[in-house]
């Protein structure tokens, strides 16, 4: 009679590395960062000393450039503060985004190829599609957003002899994303007592109007004479800080603000991974993180861009040649003047000072 012998977990033993397959922090690593921050220092030296920086005056409350910039590095996060509430684009966004990115390595956690290079099978033109389908969707909306389209067609149409073509009133409202909340008109009629806010129930609900000032439940001023009550003035300031009386909803700039650019950065990704799945490039989660994040640092180059090269004035679109240099501007330059006895003063040209005088 034979006898079921038990399978026996094979063990894997990693093999001992030898000295020279191994790559220590000390010296290997650390020697050749600090002979590359020895090089970059004396680069940057020799360049200061042959091409001034562009310095500014000290900040004036009275005098503020325009356009005035962040960083560069912040260019991307004030060209999204265009198109979308500032809280979402200042604060949530970048810390949703952050998050995701921090979250990869727990979302992909084969081993496999890790820490290569375009490590899967179709991870090159996944790399290309995905940047390239990004930047597009990221130009056309900002050039939509900007009312940019509408230029094209009033310029073709007064090229091709029409010299008094207007933009259809019809779709006015479709000039860009704001227009639904500023240039969108309709009216429907409703009993008044379906009439949402504390205006004029005249028996039609009007867009934007009667959807500026939709009261929270609760809110004390809105309702049955029975279910409207004063400000609580005898609770403590902080308290009433916290309890949401006459507290409004603007669906309107809801709508504009936050809903619709959520709509756009959670629906062009998703069909971005949509259409490499029915191309058949994304078989994997790996292939599908290297399409996410090709796309975002496709998304982040463009914003700096346009944010530092095609923003002028007043933070319109312009041309790269029409963006004026700041430090050319004899308002807020620094402007040398010797003095008799060689002592080097920055005079500052104000306004404030200027009609002073």
């Amino acid at each position: 009679m034979a006898t079921a012998t038990q399978a026996v977990p094979r063990q894997v033993v990693r093999q001992k590395r030898e000295r020279e397959q191994e790559l220590l922090v000390w010296p290997d690593l650390v020697f050749i960062e600090f002979i590359s921050a020895i090089l970059f220092t004396l680069t940057f030296l020799i360049l200061s000393i042959f091409v001034n920086a562009p310095l500014l005056n000290q900040a004036n409350p009275n005098i503020t450039p325009n356009p005035s910039k962040a960083p560069w590095y912040f260019m991307n996060l004030q060209e999204l503060l265009l198109h979308m509430h500032p809280a979402l684009a200042g604060v949530i966004v970048p810390t949703i985004a952050l998050l995701l990115l921090a979250a990869l390595p727990y979302i992909d956690r084969s081993n496999e190829q890790q820490g290569v290079w375009f490590g899967t099978k179709n991870s090159v033109r996944i790399t290309v599609f995905a940047s390239i389908y990004a930047a597009v969707i990221t130009v056309g909306l900002i050039l939509y957003d900007g009312n940019k389209h509408v230029e094209v067609v009033t310029e073709i149409a007064q090229r091709m002899g029409n010299e008094d073509f207007e933009w259809p009133g019809k779709l006015s409202a479709f000039q860009n994303v704001r227009a639904l909340q500023q240039g969108w008109r309709w009216a429907i009629p409703v009993p008044k007592s379906a009439q949402l806010g504390p205006g004029e129930h005249d028996g039609e609900l009007n867009w934007p109007q009667d959807f500026e000032h939709i009261p929270f439940p609760f809110n004390g001023t809105w309702g049955p004479s029975w279910f409207t009550w004063d400000e609580p003035t005898f609770l403590p300031a902080w308290l009433r800080a916290l309890y949401w009386y006459d507290l409004n909803w603007n669906f309107p700039a809801f709508l504009v603000e936050i809903l619709l650019p959520v709509v756009f950065m959670v629906g062009f990704p998703a069909l971005l991974i949509v259409i490499l799945k029915r191309m058949g490039w994304v078989q994997t989660v790996r292939d599908g993180a290297i399409a996410l994040f090709s796309g975002f640092i496709a998304t982040y180059w463009v914003l700096t861009i346009i944010g530092a090269g095609f923003r002028g004035a007043g933070q319109e679109l312009v041309q790269p040649t029409d963006v004026p240099v700041l430090h050319e501007d004899p308002r807020i330059w620094n402007q040398p003047m010797e003095l008799p006895e060689g002592h080097l003063v920055f005079i500052v040209e104000s306004e404030s000072l200027q009609n002073d005088a």
